[in-house]
């Protein structure tokens, strides 16, 4: 995680983006975050199929938009919550894409050290990789992503961005 900062007394820290889906708590490194955003209307693409809502014209960039619950195999929060849904626009070295989530939380940082491994994920799970762990913050139990693994994972990203 290039988001580490090491202290006076040798521990590492990160910086996680911390938001909702579903009743489920996720955190992704500060550093793969671009923005966070309110939801457009995304304009489908024919042919494109699974988790992809479609595409958003973000200041003149063309921003692919995931449906992130069905990657990772959540619930969709209800209509009650439409209005705390965001956008996080992320930077996966490839090109920016956009996930909808729930609610985004609150930036925390954690100790690196406390981040653990995560029990009770298949080996055949399409999403294994993207789990870098649990970390527990804030009485809430958030599973660390990945992002860019998320989405290799599960789409040929460099059909999305448009390389």
């Amino acid at each position: 995680m290039n988001s580490e900062r090491t202290d006076y007394t040798g521990q590492t820290w990160i910086q996680l983006v911390t938001f909702r889906l579903g009743r489920e708590h996720y955190g992704i490194p500060v550093s793969k975050v671009k923005e966070i955003i309110r939801p457009m209307e995304a304009c489908p693409i024919p042919g494109m199929a699974g988790p992809v809502e479609g595409v958003i014209n973000l200041r003149g960039e063309i921003i692919p938009v995931l449906r992130i619950h069905e990657v990772l195999g959540v619930k969709a929060g209800s209509d009650q919550i439409a209005r705390k849904q965001r956008v996080i626009i992320l930077d996966s070295g490839e090109g920016g894409f956009g996930v909808t989530v729930d609610e985004v939380l609150e930036v925390v940082k954690i100790d690196e050290a406390q981040i653990k491994h995560s029990p009770g994920v298949s080996a055949d799970h399409r999403c294994e990789q993207a789990i870098l762990g649990i970390v527990e913050s804030a009485g809430h139990m958030v599973i660390v992503l990945d992002p860019a693994i998320l989405v290799s994972e599960s789409l040929e990203i460099e059909e999305l961005v448009g390389r």
